[in-house]
């Protein structure tokens, strides 16, 4: 009988140590999160799997800092270790503080090799001997591969917002943030892209943040491609006749892999048409971003504060309903929009402001379970137009759209801040879900088919498309950030009046380029949403007492039972 419960434990330990040594070899890792947390999108494990050679990370977070950062610190930390996991023992790293220099001219000269290094510094408060003292720090890392390095800044400091919130949305982003930095060393060439000039488009300070950002991390296009600026009037001259060499220029235009025609405000010639549809022709992508109708906020700042709406004539509307869709010479009043500062009244000679929601200032919630906007959040807009879309063999996916309290307010209109004297009636607001941006894939018909126009000799025309891609957006300002007095540059999505940053913006317009230049890899892993469980106090306080009763009673009352039964158990075993 002895000797059965004796090769019974041994047996047992066999096991666990069978079992534990298996793991050990397999990696084996089962994730039980209902958002699938500790797991990798597979668009990153390919990246990491296909390392030819040793990466080497170098993080400097490391140090005697506040809950927020410690939990930042070790979600790096634990999202390094299951890299290495899958691997294939090509990635190591090391923590370093940079603090950690007792020579202060060396820490000084080390401080700035990490700024040379493009690492961001930020100024923490700690505590240090009982005393609260402000420390510079650099939540980011650089890494190495090959003869390459890049650095990664963690911290994501969006105005307006807490550091718990920042840290929160920092550590959401991790995946993303290394597999980019990786996928970034191991391209050998970068794809080529282009902003649109000659038409009164933005110019390269109204898009800086989504360009070069503003907060020198690498959410911006320049850090996946070689972003250029196009001047499609600047032609270069032919020697022989002496005029425009039209086709350099569409040798030239089609060197870039997407375009992009961000807000135009003076209207397109034929020959602007005829080179952007030939472009098309031959499998080029754009997106485009057009106000249907020309209206600012800055239009407000008069005595009145009002102003009439026009139509923006750019030329284009034929070009683009051969293509499949039309921008509309509306306006989108929604329920669903952001709030601006009114003037309210004075105390002792100062202005009072109070905050009202302004109808023109829509901000889009996506539902869309497409990859480019998927899971976004709030995408800021201004003075937008509808879209209608024109039946033909073009494939038509709507990304973005109003909310099901809108109207339309077609041109020419008075747009007036006395609307914000009364209320809205909601009953008016009867229009759903117009369409405010448009994916297009297809073999698209050229606009300059059966037309004179296309018979130039320096230009081999081409009537149909190859399959390619395009995204229409009905407005002009949703790429472009803010600018101060002073000129300084804000984050893209950030609103002055409110001190917040709508992040929507940039991420969905990044997603869209990538996805015109078939890069959507990088868009799945932005996709995969982390769950920040937060607790809810009010309802803690409210069951505070079966929370109680659950944590404390319930774990005795079970140690009873289970003496009970052993008791019992036992009696009837040696009765």
């Amino acid at each position: 009988m002895k000797s059965h419960k004796y090769i019974s434990a041994v047996l047992l330990i066999v096991s666990v140590l069978f079992l534990n040594i298996l793991i050990g070899f397999n990696n084996w890792n089962i994730d039980l999160t209902s958002d699938k947390k500790h797991s990798f999108a597979k668009e990153s494990i390919t990246i990491i799997n296909n390392l030819e050679d040793k990466l080497f990370i170098r993080v400097y977070l490391e140090g005697d800092f506040p809950a927020e950062f410690k939990k930042l610190q070790k979600s790096i930390e634990d999202l390094i270790k299951r890299f290495k996991l899958i691997g294939n023992k090509n990635i190591d790293f090391e923590f370093i503080n940079p603090n950690n220099v007792a020579n202060e001219n060396e820490k000084l000269a080390l401080f700035k090799q990490l700024v040379k290094l493009k690492l961001s510094p930020t100024d923490l408060e700690i505590k240090k001997e009982g005393k609260q003292v402000n420390q510079i720090i650099f939540p980011g890392a650089i890494i190495y591969y090959k003869e390459k390095q890049v650095a990664v800044n963690f911290l994501k400091q969006s105005p307006g917002k807490s550091t718990v919130s920042n840290i929160n949305t920092s550590i959401q982003a991790l995946e993303y943030e290394f597999v980019s930095a990786i996928e970034h060393l191991t391209k050998n060439n970068l794809t080529k892209i282009a902003f649109l000039e000659g038409n009164g488009e933005l110019n390269e300070q109204q898009v800086y943040d989504i360009t070069e950002s503003v907060l020198k991390d690498n959410f911006n296009l320049s850090y996946h491609y070689k972003v250029d600026r196009f001047n499609i009037k600047e032609f270069s001259i032919d020697s022989a006749t002496n005029l425009p060499d039209l086709s350099r220029q569409t040798i030239l235009l089609n060197t870039y892999k997407a375009i992009i025609i961000a807000k135009p405000t003076i209207p397109f010639n034929n020959l602007d048409k005829l080179l952007i549809d030939q472009y098309i022709m031959q499998g080029g992508k754009v997106l485009w971003l057009i106000d249907g109708i020309k209206a600012s906020m800055d239009s407000l700042k008069n005595k009145s504060g009002s102003f009439i709406a026009t139509k923006n004539n750019l030329n284009i509307d034929d070009q683009l309903l051969s293509y499949g869709v039309r921008v509309n010479s509306n306006l989108i009043q929604d329920l669903r929009s952001t709030k601006i500062p009114i003037i309210t009244g004075y105390s002792n000679s100062k202005p009072q402001q109070s905050y009202f929601s302004w109808p023109y200032s829509a901000l889009l919630v996506s539902d869309s379970k497409h990859v480019i906007s998927n899971g976004l959040d709030g995408i800021k807009c201004e003075f937008v137009s509808s879209i209608d879309t024109i039946k033909n063999n073009i494939q038509k996916t709507i990304l973005l759209h109003s909310s099901k309290e809108s109207r339309l307010n077609p041109s020419p209109s008075k747009i007036s801040l006395g609307i914000l004297e009364t209320p809205p009636l909601s009953a008016s607001y009867n229009k759903k879900f117009l369409p405010i941006a448009i994916l297009l894939e297809g073999e698209f018909e050229s606009v300059f088919k059966n037309k004179l126009f296309q018979k130039n000799k320096q230009i081999k025309f081409i009537s149909k498309s190859v399959i390619t891609k395009m995204i229409v957006i009905s407005d002009g300002d949703m790429i472009a950030n803010q600018l101060s007095k002073s000129g300084a540059i804000y984050p893209l999505g950030y609103d002055k009046n409110l001190k917040f940053t709508f992040d929507g913006n940039k991420h969905f317009l990044i997603n869209a380029v990538q996805y015109l230049c078939g890069d959507n890899s990088l868009s799945h892993i932005k996709e995969k949403e982390l769950s920040l469980r937060m607790l809810n106090k009010k309802k803690i306080q409210e069951n505070r007492f079966i929370i109680q009763m659950i944590n404390i009673a319930l774990p005795i009352l079970l140690l009873l039972l289970f003496a009970l039964f052993f008791i019992s158990y036992k009696k009837r075993k040696y009765a």
